[in-house]
């Protein structure tokens, strides 16, 4: 089984999945979601629950911040501006406006998204991630976003679920990533890949890196040597 497994949305990874061919389910918003693409039964759900969801959002509407709010069914921003459109840019995801979106308290979201200059998201994190700390999970993804999911959310526990339904051993697991939000992952499968490019948190994390080249082909690079051993 081939499973996709991003920080994105389950139907912004459909396009991808289609053109890979595959049947198997997709795990999106970091494990906060695993759903079969030929049923859309959900083998895994956990949103973030109402009351930091809430905070979270207060919080950047306070300090002027970009925020993408992962519902349930649909992707929300409050404004259309420079960070929305870079957002857009690298997703091509359908955004429905919410001109505040403190409307949205007592929803429970899959995650939620400060989007903001590099420096600026560096030094919120370093500040929101000690004053959040057993709330919610932070990790950047992108230089410019800082994302919350809820605790114990990470891609690592949607493929555990996925696994689990479909009677694949830990041990048998093997996972290719590049990103923060893919240490988990690369730490709980049987044997990982990063990518020579990835985070040093990812390559930290991993079992394996991919030899040295261009970025576009690394993936390619880490499969051959993954075969070749």
């Amino acid at each position: 089984m081939i499973l996709l497994a991003s920080g994105r949305r389950h139907e912004n990874m459909l396009k991808f999945h289609r053109m890979l061919g595959l049947n198997s389910p997709i795990v999106s918003c970091q494990g906060a979601l695993a759903r079969e693409t030929r049923t859309d039964e959900i083998l895994h759900k956990q949103c973030m629950p109402a009351e930091p969801a809430a905070d979270i959002v207060a919080d950047g509407v306070s300090r002027g911040v970009t925020q993408v709010y992962y519902g349930m069914h649909a992707t929300c921003v409050s404004t259309a501006d420079e960070w929305t459109a870079l957002y857009n840019s690298r997703t091509a995801t359908p955004l429905l406006t919410v001109p505040d979106l403190r409307d949205l308290r007592g929803d429970e979201p899959l995650k939620i998204l400060w989007v903001n200059s590099a420096e600026r998201i560096a030094a919120l994190h370093r500040e929101v991630a000690i004053s959040l700390a057993g709330s919610v999970e932070t990790v950047i993804t992108d230089a410019e976003y800082l994302e919350f999911m809820a605790i114990g959310v990470t891609k690592s526990v949607g493929i555990a679920a996925v696994a689990e339904r479909y009677g694949i051993a830990r041990t048998e697991v093997l996972a290719f990533g590049d990103g923060n939000n893919d240490v988990s992952m690369l730490e709980w499968a049987g044997l990982s890949v990063c990518m020579d490019h990835g985070r040093e948190s990812a390559k930290a994390a991993a079992d394996l890196t991919a030899p040295d080249g261009d970025a576009e082909t690394s993936f390619a690079r880490a499969v051959e040597m993954v075969i070749s051993r």
